[in-house]
């Protein structure tokens, strides 16, 4: 064999070595620290520490859906264009989850695509934006039309959320009737049965 094939046999043989360590060492790693987690997670410490995180999480959640357009559209440029972001992916996959259960949604997909064309310019805006040198007078008008965009985004949201609501609710009506109708025939069959059951 010449030179050549050896280099080309030695680095094969290297490379699966190597990858094969990887992979046993990523599952012995993986082992370990799920058998720490175990001894670890039923301390009070550690459920504390995870209780307060998810209490967090709620409270973060709770006070992002009652903030106002214009309060979301304040703050740190990457945290605006997140939050415009999230505006108008919510109401996307409102309108696309009432549309996929033939809802009546109309013009809103345009409305949204409308919507994530204008979210993208006011992202460029405020990439700009953030680059500008402290103590230049920052536009008002980006902020501004970024409330817009995220108050259109709820009004979309909701609006696809109405129309999925009304859609549902033939099918959602008669499961609750169907459920009643054979709850009182379960209940009837079985005060039947008491009924003829021989006294004790």
């Amino acid at each position: 064999m010449s030179f050549l094939a050896h280099l080309i046999a030695f680095t094969l043989v290297a490379g699966l070595v190597a990858l094969g360590s990887l992979v046993v060492g990523f599952h012995l790693a993986r082992g370990y620290v799920r058998r720490r987690w175990h001894l670890m997670g039923g301390h009070v410490f550690v459920r504390g520490l995870m209780a307060g995180v998810a209490l967090l999480a709620v409270g973060r959640e709770v006070l992002g859906a009652r903030a106002t357009p214009d309060k979301l559209s304040r703050g740190m440029s990457a945290r605006v264009r997140r939050r415009m972001w999230v505006a108008v992916d919510d109401a996307e996959r409102a309108v696309g989850h009432a549309n996929s259960h033939h809802a009546p949604v109309g013009e809103l997909p345009s409305v949204c695509r409308s919507l994530r064309s204008a979210a993208g310019e006011l992202d460029g805006l405020l990439r700009h934006e953030r680059r500008l040198p402290l103590g230049v007078d920052r536009p008002d008008g980006v902020r501004r039309q970024v409330a817009e965009v995220i108050s259109a985004a709820r009004d979309v949201q909701a609006a696809a959320l109405r129309a999925g609501s009304d859609a549902a609710a033939p099918q959602v009506g008669s499961l609750v009737r169907q459920a009643a109708d054979e709850v009182a025939i379960l209940t009837s069959a079985l005060a039947r049965m008491r009924s003829l059951a021989p006294p004790r």
